[in-house]
Parts: C-alpha cells; sequence; structure tokens
C-alpha cells in the first residue's frame, strides 16, 4: 500500500521534484547550440534535444541529442548520520518553499539529505562530418570537460557535480529503407550527484526546545539506590533557554 503523503511529490507541470528537476536542468544544459548549416555561409541550424529517441512521427533535422537515463544509485560512501539539520542554510532539494513563521519556542529542523547519483548516456548525432567535429570539440572543451564540473539545478538554484564517465564513438547506418544515411554517433557517459530527503517537511520537522531533563543515578557499589540531588528519585534539572 502507498503511502498517504509522499515525502516530495513530484510535480509534472513545472518539472519539480527528484530526477525531473535534474533532467529539467540538464536538457537545459545542451539546449541552445547552433552550428553552421554549410561551412562558409551565414546560416545556424539549432541542434535539437530530445529525452531518448525522437518519434516516428517527428520530422528529425540533424544534428540533435538524446539524453538516456541509465541509473539512479544511493551514494552510499557519502551517506551520514541521521543529524538534524536546523533552520540556519536549511534549504530543500529540487524546490525551495516559502516557511510559515513558527510559534514561540518551535524551529524546522530536517533530517541530512540522501546523496544520490543518476547516470545518463548523453548522444550525439551528426549527418555532416565537419558538423560531427565542431560539436565534439565544443563537447571536450565546454560542455563535458575531462574534469568535474557543475550544473545549476533551475528548482532550488544549487549547483549539482557533474562528471564525465566515459565516450565512444559509435558511427551507423541509419535504419531506413535506402540504409544510405551515413550517420555519426558520439555517445557520452555522465554522472551528477544529487539528494534526496528523509522525511516530510511540513509534517514531523518541527520541534520544541528543551527546557528540563530528566537525570537519574545510583551508586556503584549500591545497584538500585539511585542519587538524587534533593533526596527524591526524580529530579529535573532546569537548563537555561540560551545553554
Amino acid at each position: 500500500m502507498p503511502p498517504q503523503s509522499l515525502l516530495a511529490d513530484p510535480d509534472l507541470e513545472q518539472h519539480l521534484g527528484f530526477l525531473l528537476a535534474e533532467e529539467e536542468s540538464l536538457k537545459t544544459w545542451f539546449t541552445g547550440i547552433k552550428v553552421q548549416t554549410r561551412p562558409g555561409t551565414v546560416g545556424t541550424t539549432d541542434v535539437g534535444v530530445w529525452f531518448r529517441y525522437p518519434e516516428g512521427e517527428r520530422q528529425i533535422k540533424y544534428p540533435f541529442i538524446t539524453l538516456d537515463l541509465i541509473s539512479v544509485e544511493p551514494n552510499y560512501d557519502l551517506f551520514q548520520s541521521t543529524f538534524i539539520q536546523k533552520t540556519e542554510g536549511l534549504y530543500r532539494p529540487d524546490f525551495a518553499p516559502i516557511l510559515p513563521d513558527l510559534p514561540a519556542g518551535e524551529q524546522y529542523a530536517i533530517r541530512e539529505f540522501l546523496p544520490m547519483n543518476i547516470v545518463w548516456q548523453v548522444a550525439v548525432y551528426s549527418r555532416s562530418s565537419l558538423h560531427d567535429r565542431y560539436l565534439t570539440s565544443i563537447f571536450n572543451t565546454d560542455l563535458l570537460p575531462p574534469r568535474p564540473f557543475f550544473i545549476t539545478n533551475i528548482a532550488d538554484n544549487v549547483d549539482r557535480r557533474t562528471e564525465r564517465l566515459g565516450f565512444q564513438s559509435a558511427d551507423t547506418v541509419e535504419t531506413t529503407e535506402s540504409g544510405t544515411k551515413r550517420i555519426f554517433r558520439k555517445i557520452y557517459t555522465i554522472q551528477m550527484l544529487t539528494e534526496i530527503p528523509q522525511n516530510r517537511f511540513f509534517d514531523d520537522v518541527s520541534g520544541y526546545q528543551a527546557l528540563k531533563v530528566l537525570l537519574k543515578g545510583y551508586f556503584m557499589d549500591s545497584p538500585g539506590e539511585y542519587w538524587t540531588g534533593d533526596d527524591t528519585n526524580d529530579h529535573w534539572e532546569v537548563i537555561a533557554p540560551d545553554s
């Protein structure tokens, strides 16, 4: 039975929530590339960006880029304890809600977010060898450099560490009836580090500050005989609010 209330309900329309926001940011990262339609001319062609290969009824215009989700895995090496974050520096992965004011004595807190690795394959398709070489050049120098880089998650304006894991040339012939279209295809494997929440934000994340703590002690040589400051079994230790 699914939970009645999701930890982070994805918004399909606004592309918010885990994975939706990361993929939207990745698509934005590659959107806007232009190449010369023909060398020596002033005309340019926009490089399209699609999730997986474009559907058959869509007119394909070369060159274009496809994004394929490969895996979503926890990054256990970066897991920490269930430390509770306080209000200072508090943010919500993939979306940043406006926090309402809390009553006096309460404060917002949330458990540490869990690091996750998302892996994609980015394929670049071209019909022209010059377009293929041009795109390969800017992918290595600017878009997917050898060293780790950062892609801004446009949902919460947080930079996500991204790195290139591999490269493969997979030139092929398009599967048409004539089979005469020469296709240049370059495939890059990339990984983005992101986070997911552990608990709901507006349900059980606020708590009261402790003002009294019940302390009990007993003598080592007299098990069962408790020591208290005022000869009673229960002793309340008052803690200053600012301590």
